[in-house]
């Protein structure tokens, strides 16, 4: 299962697998049951990524490079973040009221950053999540 939705910057997602459990995943998911098939824009938009990917795999290589990037300072600085491989970068804040007002700083500032709160996330784990892409330069990571 994967999503367009983050690397690809698109909508939808797939399921890949036998074709007994896709069936089933069809018709007991509550999720797909009312689902549409992706509109041909947001497949468009997923093969139009792929095909970058394809053409210039480099752009995977600085993507990993500054999502680490992040990892590490954050780390240095004392942040409890979510260790992963991913272009996301969860810092842990773990109050509700802290979470808003680190959101409103950096978004004050001028950097963009989704928050999560309680109920969306269990007590003790609201965060900042951060994103990252391969076009940032250190002067953007910097900045963060």
């Amino acid at each position: 299962m994967g999503t367009f939705s983050k690397t690809f910057a698109s909508l939808g997602g797939f399921v890949a697998g036998e074709s007994r459990v896709i069936n089933y995943i069809k018709h007991h998911s509550a999720a797909l049951i009312f689902a549409a098939s992706p509109a041909p824009a947001s497949v468009a938009a997923a093969l139009a990524a792929l095909e970058i990917l394809e053409a210039e795999p480099e752009r995977v290589t600085k993507l990993i490079r500054n999502s680490n990037k992040m990892r590490e300072g954050f780390t240095k600085l004392g942040f409890n973040i979510i260790n992963g491989r991913t272009a996301i970068v969860p810092v842990i804040v773990g109050d509700d009221a802290l979470a808003f007002k680190m959101w409103k700083m950096l978004y004050d500032a001028g950097v963009f950053v989704n928050v999560f709160i309680s109920p969306g996330v269990p007590q003790g784990r609201q965060m900042m999540r951060t994103s990252y892409m391969a076009t940032h330069e250190d002067e953007h990571l910097d900045k963060i």
